[in-house]
């Protein structure tokens, strides 16, 4: 029953054993899936944190810009004199001084019929500017995009003056995309992770790139048209948000790299400015810190579980060790019980042998008759009566001795002792 007791509980030690090695593999294993989820997680966090507090500065940045140009224009208009409006020839020299002096790349005035009238002449080609001359109420910021060149454009009206006999109801400046992108750093800014660009509520890009270059049309909105978006945004709320102006974050997959789109209005324009991060990119530089963190838990994981292992092993081992030498122990006391049971048999019978023929010499002793005692016959009869009682003396000594010897025996044995 003690050893079967024993067999049980090694039995459910080994099982025990090998269910919590699962178990702290495994737990393991799902600990490490779940901080890569929690990683991507935080790093989608701080993406957008990032990406909103960097868009709201940069379009603050872009306004500002935008600010500054029409005040410059509103103070080169201030200080137009009648003299510079006595000719066309006087109107180009005004132009001319206002341009070096504010860093202009060009300051024009419209007239009434849509002529455009610059530092080097007049020009007709008022088809390709988007704000309405004769209508205009104030500043307006616009993209010329004519010859494959893109321009901004800030239209303001003036006080109707007259020009040998036309009336300027408008003047205008325009500046190269390309450079007003340099001096608000926007080209700087773009990198393998984060890219800034600004397109118009149509979705049309200031900038040669749409989608940090990603993608392979010219148009935002038609872009994000073939983008799968995470749960919770979608193309519809964008495209919304766009025409209305309005800011907000969107993630999506575009081909295989995630993306995180985040967007705001540029006040005083009709455009928004955009900040996109690549999660996939981000993701890629620390997954493999999260998946080196994971692996080395799962190494020490392992290593405690053949640690726990072999400690098991070398207490089966050991309890099997001890076992058998309990059942050989067992067996050699009882060999040992069974020579002593033996032995006092022997004994038992060698007493009873004694006990026996001492009562028949006895018998014997007392049935033979004494002859009388006299001179002649003591004389005659000495040596063989001598001669008759030691041989009839001698094997009841050796009989005694015998007994003696059974009794020091069964009294000095170890085996008799014990028991």
């Amino acid at each position: 029953m003690k050893s079967a007791g024993q067999k049980e509980f090694m039995k459910e030690a080994v099982i025990g054993c090998v269910i919590v090695a699962a178990i702290l593999l495994f737990g393991t294993i799902i600990t490490g899936r779940n901080a890569s989820e929690d990683t991507e997680s935080a790093v989608h966090t701080v993406s957008l944190m990032y990406l909103d507090e960097l868009a709201e500065r940069r379009a603050q940045v872009v306004s500002s810009t935008l600010s500054a140009y029409i005040s410059n224009m509103d103070a080169a208009v201030g200080l137009l004199t009648p003299s510079d409006l006595s000719s066309v020839t006087n109107l180009q020299a005004y132009q001319a001084r206002m341009k070096q002096l504010y860093g202009l790349e060009k300051f024009a005035f419209v007239d009434s019929d849509g002529l455009i009238y610059t530092s080097r002449g007049t020009r007709t080609d008022i088809q390709f500017y988007k704000f309405d001359y004769n209508h205009i109420a104030g500043p307006e910021v616009s993209l010329k995009n004519a010859d494959g060149a893109k321009k901004v454009v800030v239209a303001m009206p003036v006080d109707r003056l007259s020009l040998e006999g036309k009336t300027l109801v408008a003047c205008f400046m325009e500046i190269d995309m390309s450079r007003m992108l340099r001096n608000l750093s926007l080209q700087t800014d773009n990198n393998t992770t984060t890219f800034c660009n600004i397109y118009t509520r149509k979705g049309m890009a200031l900038t040669d790139m749409v989608l940090g270059g990603l993608a392979s049309e010219d148009n935002l909105l038609e872009a994000l048209g073939h983008a799968e978006f995470k749960k919770g945004h979608s193309f519809q709320s964008v495209a919304a948000d766009f025409e209305d102006g309005r800011a907000g974050v969107v993630s999506f997959t575009y081909g295989t790299i995630r993306e995180t789109l985040c967007y705001v209005p540029i006040k005083g324009t009709e455009w928004m400015l955009t900040y996109l991060v690549r999660d996939s990119v981000i993701n890629e530089q620390i997954s493999p810190i999260a998946d080196g963190i994971a692996r080395r838990s799962l190494a020490q994981s392992a290593l405690t579980a053949v640690v726990l292992l072999a400690v098991f092993a070398v207490l089966y081992m050991q309890s099997r060790r001890a076992a058998q030498m309990t059942l050989e122990k067992e067996v050699s006391e009882a060999e040992n019980r069974g020579k002593q049971q033996e032995l006092e048999e022997q004994l038992a019978l060698q007493e009873e042998l004694l006990a026996q023929g001492k009562t028949r010499r006895s018998r014997k002793m007392s049935s033979i008759p004494l002859p009388p005692i006299t001179a002649a016959s003591t004389m005659s009869t000495s040596t063989p009566t001598t001669r008759y009682v030691t041989a009839r003396t001698i094997p009841w000594r050796t009989l005694r001795v015998l007994a003696s010897t059974s009794r020091i025996i069964r009294h000095s044995h170890p085996m008799a002792n014990a028991l």
